[in-house]
């Protein structure tokens, strides 16, 4: 799945953009992604098993990009509120840690996928009731557009810096909760600092709207990004259970600032009508490319070097992401737009 990540979002968003027909392939991957699921439950041997978990990887990972560029063109010159609908993900995230466990002993994981594939189909549902009536039409667009939103220079700055601050994030999510055992702490003890730091993540969206009166996504994404080898640093250090869970504040400004300012951001570096595909292209370089090298790497180097020496490590890869970014994208350019992309009402996405 990692893999998948990294193509899946910027093919779909793509295609979406030059098609002109976004709403209708996230409800279709939403749908597919719920019949992947279904299957999963149903797989006895290796291979039915693996295109299961392929199909589903193909089809869910571009959702959040569309939802992001979806939610962000229905807000218009309200970028902001983005916060106000993309905190409900996280309650999502939360409600799912607590409850997914229990519910996995309960009734099994084969009951537990066909959960999955219901809450997809709910999600399908909910898309397809809420979508929007009124039409919108957008000049249409070619391969060319497409390439020069992907060689956007200030695009690509931002890219790598989110890429390998993801990167970064990489040991911390795969072994966390392992260290903590090793350093003596109960699973309780790994849920309760998990838990703290969604919460933290809750409380930065629920500010969101106020901290971006307070100054730029820019800004922000430098805090966000700033935050990161600090946060490292701080865990290779950190073996007392009140330090450790302090720590874990730090979320607030690893994911909540760093993913708010980063998706708006990407928004602001090109023109309407090729959003879509500067989402997927996010998405895919960060959270797929980031993640799967973080993730990769970790598993590698974590036995032979420690846990220690991976956040050290971290905290390097992080600082120069954020080095990168405030050199690059320097505070008094503009981001320039790679064409003009009209919008008038009458017409359909």
């Amino acid at each position: 799945m990692p893999g998948v990540a990294t193509v899946a979002p910027f093919l779909w968003t793509a295609y979406a953009d030059l098609t002109r027909r976004g709403d209708r392939i996230f409800l279709w991957t939403t749908w597919l992604s719920a019949l992947s699921a279904c299957a999963l439950p149903n797989a006895r041997r290796f291979v039915p098993a693996a295109v299961g978990v392929f199909g589903l990887a193909v089809f869910r990972t571009p959702l959040i990009p569309f939802a992001n560029s979806m939610t962000l063109r229905a807000l218009q010159d309200r970028p902001h509120r983005y916060a106000s609908v993309r905190l409900w993900g996280t309650v999502g995230y939360i409600c799912a840690a607590v409850a997914s466990g229990p519910v996995m002993d309960w009734l099994g994981l084969r009951i537990g996928m066909y959960g999955v594939a219901a809450a997809m189909l709910a999600c399908g549902g909910v898309a397809w009731a809420g979508r929007s009536r009124e039409r919108v039409r957008l000049a249409p667009v070619g391969l060319r557009e497409i390439r020069e939103v992907v060689q956007n220079r200030r695009l690509l700055v931002l890219l790598a810096a989110t890429g390998l601050a993801w990167m970064s994030y990489g040991p911390y999510g795969t072994f966390y909760t392992i260290h903590l055992e090793r350093l003596g702490f109960s699973r309780a003890f790994a849920g309760a600092a998990w838990a703290l730091a969604a919460g933290s993540e809750l409380v930065v969206m629920l500010l969101w709207p106020r901290m971006c009166g307070w100054a730029a996504p820019r800004t922000w994404l430098v805090v966000g990004l700033t935050a990161h080898p600090v946060r490292w640093l701080l865990s290779s250090v950190a073996h007392d259970p009140l330090f450790l869970l302090v720590v874990q504040l730090t979320h607030a400004f690893t994911f909540g600032v760093f993913y708010l300012a980063a998706v708006q951001s990407v928004e602001r570096l090109v023109p309407d009508g090729l959003r879509t595909t500067a989402q997927g292209v996010f998405a895919s370089v960060t959270f797929g490319v980031g993640g799967l090298v973080g993730n990769g790497l970790g598993g590698l180097l974590y036995e032979a070097a420690g846990m220690t020496a991976l956040y050290i490590a971290a905290a390097i890869v992080s600082g120069w992401g954020t080095f990168l970014y405030v050199v690059g994208a320097p505070r008094d350019e503009q981001g320039t737009q790679a064409l003009s992309v009209k919008e008038s009402r009458g017409g359909r996405q």
